[in-house]
């Protein structure tokens, strides 16, 4: 089968880019012939300038010669902020509903969309092309989300969102903190990402502090794009880690090797998000056998597997830190004690 992919790419600093490239991989080791359409950082076969839609309108001309499209569909990845958002938008959705409308099998993974408001025209063409295209969402709650704000009713599939996770790093705890420099011993939880305020980070933070017990909270991410509120946030965040005992924030873009390492390295991935979707690091974390603590919003209630823990307030978060602390606690006792 031949098969466009339209999406950010490697090497940007994107999860959505990073999940793009693991699944051309996979449909290409499945014999498929694909053809993948990145904006110009990006190192696909094809690359244009995705702002207004461009990526959208290449995939419209290039659309015969495949028997499949897919796109990957965040806000982000296709507007222009700044005084010419708003055009950008418009020119944006209307290259989306054109290519869906000229190819009506276009697939849209939709990673996130921004809550409908009925007064922007590029909501209105947005909403046209959402109810005519085939959706893949993570989870039904997204969907239910979308169908809610959108006022529609979709043609939806739901995907397993460890279908777009390429597993690389170490291949166990052991061999993760050998090859990072960590003890090997006291129980490391891990929140790790981009770093802007619906993150909660600080929420792990806060919650470490106020639980005893042996282990380490470390934080790895970085400002992906430099917006002053994203800003504001690191700098709070390395202010109050660096007042915390037992926190350490690593401000640096991990490549997909490290990222594995640290969460195969951690004995609990911590994301007390305040708002999101579906999450790539819930799903790394399940592909690399790592528990998980997750917040209970969007959908990672429904992402999470049976060995995570949803989490509904701060004070539950606080209760499991302490609870896993303590655990290790007394199970370091009853080491020291046999003969």
């Amino acid at each position: 089968m031949r098969i466009g992919i339209v999406s950010s790419y490697p090497p940007r600093h994107c999860g959505i880019g990073s999940y793009a490239h693991a699944q051309a991989q996979r449909l290409r080791s499945e014999g498929h012939e694909v053809t993948v359409i990145t904006p110009l950082d990006g190192e696909g076969d094809v690359r244009v300038g995705f702002m207004g839609g461009g990526g959208f309108r290449e995939a419209e001309r290039r659309g015969a010669s495949w028997d499949r499209i897919i796109v990957h569909f965040e806000p982000g990845l296709h507007n222009r902020s700044g005084p010419r958002a708003i055009v950008s938008k418009i020119r944006s959705s209307l290259a989306l509903l054109s290519l869906i409308r000229r190819w009506p099998t276009v697939e849209i993974v939709v990673h996130e969309a921004h809550r409908a408001r009925w007064w922007r025209p590029d909501h209105v063409i947005l909403r046209r092309a959402f109810a005519r295209g085939q959706l893949l969402f993570h989870t039904d709650a997204e969907r239910r989300r979308l169908e809610h704000d959108y006022r529609i009713r979709v043609r939806a599939q739901l995907i397993e969102h460890r279908d777009g996770v390429h597993v690389r790093g170490p291949g166990d705890r052991e061999k993760a903190r050998r090859h990072l420099g960590l003890d090997p011993e006291p129980p490391l939880f891990l929140c790790a990402g981009f770093l802007h305020p619906w993150k909660g980070f600080e929420r792990a933070v806060r919650a470490f502090a106020g639980s005893e017990g042996p282990g380490e909270l470390v934080i790895v991410g970085s400002v992906r794009d430099a917006r002053r509120t994203h800003v504001a946030y690191a700098a709070e965040l390395r202010a109050l880690a660096e007042e915390t005992d037992g926190v350490t924030l690593i401000e640096s873009f991990q490549s997909d090797e490290d990222f594995d390492a640290w969460v195969t390295a951690a004995d609990h991935l911590v994301l007390p998000y305040t708002r999101a979707w579906s999450s790539g690091a819930l799903a790394r974390g399940r592909a690399l056998g790592t528990p998980a603590i997750v917040s209970a919003v969007g959908g990672l209630p429904e992402q999470a597997g049976p060995d995570d823990e949803v989490v509904h307030s701060d004070d539950e978060l606080t209760e499991i830190f302490g609870r896993i602390r303590r655990n290790a606690s007394a199970h370091r006792g009853e080491v020291e004690v046999r003969p």
